[in-house]
């Protein structure tokens, strides 16, 4: 799998059910001699072979061979037909702009009614879970995203089943693709760092893509994210990354060096790009350069080098050096009219109308600003369609999930008149039994007993009363604590909730808010775990950014400092810590809510985080009331008394900083602070490196 580089713009025709109604009948004749028993070494030895006539003959080729030696293969088993439709798949599936997904997709809508038949589902789960990802993949360069990620979902579920870490990562990263083409570039990095801490999992048994193409890939993938994102010094981290993972295994795939190389000239050139942001145009040229001598030679990945042109001309035209950047957009303007790349075609004439405006011919660079701003109009209308068919399917969506609510309905008042005729029933049978009871009070001798049993069970009542009295208070205070500490995450699921049901934001991606919310759930669960036990038990440890962590923690909070008009300042870097999320989360939160609330109006809170020698110090500073000295050495304390109301008469409970206290010696870190009465506070949170 190369590199993403840039958008593409594909346009198809819908020939799929005429191919399918075709393929469907070539299938039938062979459904009778489907077999349990496949034969892989005979298998591998016939795409091998076709594979040589491909490089002769071509696709069509290759495709004619494939048919006529399975005309002779009557035994062929079940995966044996399989692995014939993927190869032929394969064929029509290119990742530069050559692709035919209409027939990708007629091949996969093959295997689909191949094992559709018994219970092939159950024995070939892998198979199943990869015919999923298959069909996103066609699905996803029509542009039909949503459909997309809804076969993703569903595969991955079942590669879940199969414990299979390597298939995991490939739906991983095709998420993570989408989001990329929405230009959802934070989520789609966070997905492709999912993706490759699932495909480094895999055995030394694994094939080639995932022990080498597709954990590097990942990797730049990471870094054009950040590239997309202005991040610019992560994003060098991430390609520098995937070149230091080539150089340490290339030698173990000898065979593989074209591809080897193709990938590494992609990095360069993306990397190129990176420079060329930071102004260092110097090295930015030495990049693009090495990236083009790489994949402009025959067989290699030309239409990459195509993108490398087109951004080594840029770079002479920032840098004025004019004569070669003319030079580089004829070779461009050459190359493409042998072997077309639209992104590129847009490029150029981007840059051409650049190049005649800086050397004073206006007539020029007003023809090809025109021919440009046509092209990206084109261009721009595609996309737009496209989502127009996403909110179609959108609102289709929302139309069966409103059936399903009012069946659920329905059923609730089934339930409900059952539980009110049963109520009834109870009613007036203890009405019959009372009636009863009262006519058999003849024997007094009973009477008495029973009357003596309720006396001692009302002196029970009674001692049991006592003891409910004595801990009411202490329920009563904890109930407030939850109620004080669990506002600040439900209060972000409502928020998120309010926004999602907002009619002007429905056609909008929901899965920002819907993180938000899980986040928040998690958050709030733990949170609840932590009061109600009163000590501290860490979760599993991840690896976290930081940096990440903090300005989630900011954004859930910034409309509560908004209210009382304070802002947040945060300035952090970039820190990578194993620690429990939730919790360090938890205790951020905690002293962030705090400085709010006893920090007096347009004020505001400072965040800041460094690393030192061994640890990480974050502070938060406010320029609330402070904290007097005599409260002091108690704010650490369950239940402490040191309670004050805050600026805007907010109730105290008293619980939080003990709590954060607990969790942060149980990450091995300190937590202190440093006071001044009205001057304000600054707390100081120490995290060991290691």
């Amino acid at each position: 799998m190369y590199p993403i580089k840039k958008n593409k713009i594909n346009s198809f025709y819908n020939i799929k059910l005429i191919i399918l109604s075709l393929l469907i009948n070539a299938i039938s004749c062979d459904q009778d001699l489907v077999k349990d028993v496949n034969h892989p070494d005979k298998v591998d030895s016939l795409i091998r072979q076709a594979d040589a006539v491909k490089k002769i003959y071509g696709n069509e080729g290759a495709k004619q061979f494939m048919n006529s030696a399975y005309a002779h293969f009557p035994e062929a088993g079940f995966r044996d037909l399989f692995s014939k439709y993927d190869y032929l798949r394969g064929l029509y599936e290119s990742t530069y702009y050559k692709s035919n997904f209409d027939k990708c997709e007629s091949y996969v809508d093959s295997m689909f009614y191949l094992i559709d038949r018994g219970d092939n589902k159950k024995k070939y789960k892998k198979e199943y879970a990869r015919l999923h990802l298959l069909r996103a993949e066609a699905l996803y360069h029509q542009k039909k995203y949503d459909e997309a990620f809804s076969y993703l979902h569903r595969g991955k579920m079942l590669v879940e089943e199969a414990v299979d870490s390597c298939l995991n990562s490939q739906f991983t990263s095709r998420m993570a693709n989408i989001k990329y083409s929405e230009r959802d570039y934070t989520s789609a990095a966070t997905l492709y760092k999912h993706a490759y801490d699932e495909v480094i999992k895999c055995t030394e048994t694994s094939g080639f893509d995932d022990m080498f193409a597709n954990p590097q890939g990942y990797l730049c993938n990471i870094a054009l994210c950040y590239s997309a994102l202005d991040k610019t010094d992560i994003a060098m981290y991430f390609y520098n990354q995937a070149l230091h993972f080539i150089r340490l295994n290339e030698k173990k795939y000898a065979n593989r060096r074209d591809y080897i190389s193709v990938a590494r000239g992609v990095i360069l050139g993306n990397l190129a790009v990176v420079y060329k942001k930071k102004k260092d145009f110097k090295q930015a040229e030495f990049l693009a350069k090495e990236s083009i001598l790489i994949n402009s030679q025959k067989g290699r990945a030309n239409r990459d080098a195509q993108f490398s042109q087109a951004t080594l001309s840029e770079i002479y035209l920032i840098d004025n050096q004019l004569e070669k950047a003319h030079k580089v957009l004829q070779d461009l303007r050459i190359s493409l009219d042998t072997l077309t790349h639209p992104d590129a075609e847009l490029r150029w004439y981007n840059l051409e109308w650049q190049y005649w405006e800086k050397v004073n011919q206006i007539g020029k660079s007003q023809k090809y600003l025109k021919d440009y701003m046509a092209m990206k109009d084109s261009a721009e209308n595609s996309q737009r369609n496209f989502a127009r068919l996403d909110q179609a399917l959108q609102k289709m969506e929302n139309v069966h999930e409103l059936e399903l609510l009012n069946k659920k309905e329905e059923l609730n008042r089934f339930y409900l008149l059952g539980t009110v005729t049963i109520t009834v029933m109870a009613v007036v049978i203890a009405f019959l039994i009372g009636y009863s009871w009262r006519k058999t009070r003849k024997n007094l001798r009973e009477l008495a007993a029973l009357n003596q049993q309720i006396t001692s069970q009302n002196a029970q009542l009674q001692l049991t009363l006592t003891v409910l009295e004595r801990s009411q208070q202490e329920n009563t205070r904890l109930l407030q604590v939850v109620a004080h500490d669990l506002r600040a995450p439900i209060g972000a699921i409502s928020m998120a909730a309010d926004l999602l049901l907002d009619e002007q934001t429905k056609t909008s991606k929901p899965r920002f808010f819907l993180e938000m919310i899980k986040s928040s759930s998690a958050n709030s669960l733990s949170l609840i775990d932590s009061l109600l036990q009163g000590t501290v038990k860490l979760n599993k440890k991840e690896l976290v950014e930081l940096q990440e962590l903090l300005t989630s923690c900011v954004a859930m909070l910034t409309l509560k400092a908004i209210e009382k008009k304070q802002s947040i300042d945060l300035k952090t870097e970039i820190i990578h810590l194993f620690v429990d999320r939730q919790k360090i989360w938890q205790v951020v939160s905690n002293i962030l809510t705090n400085a709010i609330k006893f920090s007096q109006p347009k004020t505001t809170i400072t965040i800041r985080m460094k690393k030192l020698a061994d640890l990480v110090q974050i502070s938060i500073k406010d320029q609330g009331i402070g904290i007097s000295a005599d409260l002091q050495d108690s704010i650490f304390e369950l239940f402490t008394e040191a309670q004050r109301p805050g600026t805007w008469n907010e109730k105290p409970f008293g619980m939080g900083l003990a709590i954060s206290r607990q969790i942060i010696e149980a990450h091995k870190g300190k937590l202190w602070f440093e006071s001044e009465e009205n001057r304000g506070t600054t707390f100081y949170i120490e995290l060991p490196l290691t």
